[in-house]
């Protein structure tokens, strides 16, 4: 990409996550604020994931024969289909699986486009430094957008915050058009380049999207336990928010010569225990610290995917990648609808994640890492 390319990448960047973090941070809270129990909301979050493994297929497929703008906007328009359907709530399971086949396909339209923008501009190697930039352009926005998408669910109603964030995550896609945005023509071949997959790869990105359906999980958890606002949502996530640019600032040079998934993880598990028992405003502090060591632990899964792709086509890296993220995410999610106390939950969560990482640093010791 030319750097004016850049430009127009991040300007798309910006707003997207404002647009997008408006609204997505809050939807399990939303949800459960409104009706839904906890199994309903997990519920939802299986089928989402469920759905996006055969919506992951469809889009790069799409992708790679006409362009990458398409899937970006199919998945603008699910999303605004997505904000009108939250503002109708029906309190059935019909409801729940249309917004997860909503949801499924504005994410992954979203995430694979977005994965093949930004992949084309890293350099396979030495990628700490561009994507450190657009990285602090992405959490810049989500600061902002955390406070406002609060200020407004817990002030107004949602329909103002659904069509704010549906206007400007449509203008968002803009400045992509003009960017080269054509597949290679890739014919898709799944299972000959699943064997391909290092499989060191495999766990590490299975586990990093598993502490991501801990993000889905700790807004209710605030809620019950802290304080039963929107506010106190968006505050936490703006604390981390500002951690991670604070890393980023101080510290990002760090993983361009090693890396330090395992240390981060490990970290990351020990502060997510911390945050189960140490409550009132204390938790605040715990998700400063937080947001530091998962960005520590983003930019060094960042640095294996960038850096290691071991001669795959960018079509079946991505695809894979999602792949490998919605599989991840619905199968820990199944047991846990069948658990009732969300410590429990979470918890449960952070041994599914040792045991991957144990497994990880295992495959470490015998594999010497490209």
């Amino acid at each position: 990409m030319k750097f004016n390319d850049h430009k127009k990448f991040n300007t798309f960047l910006f707003i997207s996550t404002f647009a997008r973090s408006l609204i997505e941070i809050f939807i399990s809270l939303y949800l459960f604020k409104n009706g839904f129990s906890l199994q309903f909301v997990l519920a939802f979050y299986l089928l989402e994931n469920v759905f996006s493994i055969f919506a992951s297929y469809l889009f790069v497929q799409i992708g790679e024969r006409i362009n990458y703008s398409i899937v970006m906007y199919i998945g603008v328009t699910a999303f605004i289909m997505l904000q009108f359907v939250l503002g109708n709530l029906v309190h059935n399971f019909s409801y729940i699986i249309l917004i997860s086949i909503l949801y499924a396909i504005y994410r992954r339209g979203y995430w694979v486009a977005r994965r093949f923008y930004v992949t084309t501009i890293m350099p396979q190697r030495e990628s700490s430094i561009p994507y450190s930039i657009i990285m602090v352009v992405s959490e810049i926005a989500s600061i902002l957008s955390g406070f406002l998408g609060s200020f407004l669910l817990d002030s107004f109603n949602v329909v103002a915050l659904t069509i704010l964030s549906s206007i400007l995550l449509f203008i968002s896609a803009l400045p992509l058009i003009k960017i080269d945005n054509k597949g290679q023509k890739t014919k898709i071949e799944l299972i000959k380049n699943l064997k391909k997959y290092d499989k060191r790869n495999y766990l590490a990105f299975s586990l990093y999207e598993i502490n991501n359906l801990l993000a889905f999980i700790f807004p209710i958890f605030i809620f019950l336990y802290i304080e039963e606002t929107y506010a106190m949502t968006g505050i936490v996530n703006a604390i981390s928010s500002l951690a991670i640019i604070v890393f980023i600032i101080l510290y990002g040079r760090l993983i361009r010569k090693k890396n330090y998934f395992i240390l981060s993880s490990v970290l990351f598990l020990f502060i997510c225990i911390a945050k189960l028992f140490l409550l009132n405003y204390f938790i605040l502090a715990l998700c400063f610290i937080e947001g530091l060591i998962k960005k520590m632990q983003s930019q060094s899964l960042n640095k294996i995917y960038f850096e290691n792709r071991n001669g795959m086509d960018l079509a079946h890296y991505n695809l894979i990648y999602q792949i490998v993220e919605a599989v991840a995410r619905a199968t820990v999610t199944i047991p846990l609808l069948f658990m009732n106390d969300i410590r429990i939950m979470i918890l449960f969560v952070l041994l599914i994640i040792g045991i991957e990482l144990v497994f990880y640093a295992s495959f470490k010791k015998t594999k010497k890492l490209n």
